[in-house]
């Protein structure tokens, strides 16, 4: 189903549409909140709680999809899906209690993103409200039924300014056994040769540098790696440690976050390259002179620094979503 207003609320779901329209009485601000594990919570406006909307509300492992109630934590939900041997291929970052709606509203991808796509690529439907306090329904719940608007996926990103959402559907992936291998070497060589081996038959699957090594994970069945003087086996763990990445700065440094092409050149202050080249981690007093850089405080903190282009089509989704300007821009 495309869109569905006359969609059937749940208690909790009316108990949502009956605050947005309050609020829209009111002309009052609400911030669409969960565990609180990414996002500044602003204790000057009034807050719309997910984190009791939980659990699984359709799973089928043999059709590799799973619906799940937004406010579901990640662990419940890897967790489930462990049990049939199955996976989130979008391997999204764990920041303490963080739930699957805050993840899909800050579009959090992990180290696998430019060999397994990002989250969106595997979202197949969703349940919102909108700031009229509309429920609606985008997408389907079945690989081969999803049709209509790509809403579900227009949304994930925009960090609860547009509208609630309650409920995902999304497709998971089989898990397989991965391998990490490491070389020494300087970040610029690490760089070229993570490119390069981008362009090979190499079943990898993520591709970092962090002090002073270079870091290649390789899905399933692959080449013996380790039987070259310097290439040297390695645990999975550096792949905790960078996502996400949380490292122990200096007094006065602030932790940059930079999206650039993955050919991009070494950057200064850099300590971690992940998602292949295409994210650069910058530990600086001052903010980097890059257009795409985002200050990453333990916390998921506004870039703003869109595009004219990019700002029109927000605000005309924002006149769309959420006319009455009732949810919280971040």
């Amino acid at each position: 189903m495309a869109l569905d207003t006359h969609n059937a609320a749940s208690p909790f779901e009316q108990q949502l549409i009956e605050q947005i329209q309050q609020a829209k009485t009111e002309q009052s601000k609400i911030q669409i909140i969960g565990h609180g594990s990414k996002v500044p919570i602003d204790h000057q406006v009034e807050h719309l709680s997910l984190k009791e909307h939980s659990g699984i509300i359709q799973y089928d492992p043999a059709e590799l999809v799973i619906t799940v109630k937004s406010g579901t934590p990640l662990a419940e939900l890897n967790a489930v899906l462990a049990q049939n041997n199955q996976m989130l291929g979008f391997e999204p970052p764990e920041y303490g209690n963080s739930t699957i709606g805050g993840t899909y509203a800050c579009a959090l991808t992990g180290p696998s993103f430019p060999f397994r796509g990002r989250l969106r690529d595997y979202i197949l439907g969703s349940k919102v409200i909108d700031g009229r306090g509309h429920l609606m329904q985008f997408g389907g719940k079945m690989i081969k039924n999803v049709a209509g608007y790509d809403v579900s996926r227009m949304l994930c990103g925009s960090k609860g300014s547009l509208a609630v959402v309650t409920e995902l559907s999304m497709k998971v992936l089989p898990k397989i056994e991965e391998t990490t291998y490491c070389i020494e070497m300087p970040e610029g060589e690490a760089i070229l040769l993570m490119n390069q081996m981008q362009g090979t038959a190499l079943p990898i699957s993520a591709c970092a540098y962090y002090q002073g090594r270079f870091y290649y994970r390789v899905a399933g069945e692959h080449p013996k790696q380790d039987n070259r003087v310097e290439v040297n086996l390695c645990t999975n763990d550096i792949w905790q440690t960078l996502n996400p990445f949380k490292p122990d700065l200096q007094q006065g440094q602030k932790l940059w976050r930079l999206d650039v092409e993955s050919t991009n050149p070494a950057i200064e202050n850099t300590i971690a390259v992940s998602m292949g080249g295409s994210r650069r981690w910058v530990a600086s007093e001052n903010k980097p002179n890059h257009p795409y850089v985002t200050l990453w405080d333990q916390r998921f903190l506004p870039r703003n620094n869109d595009k004219p282009c990019v700002k029109r089509i927000k605000s005309g989704l924002k006149k769309v979503f959420d006319p009455h300007g009732i949810f919280k821009d971040l």
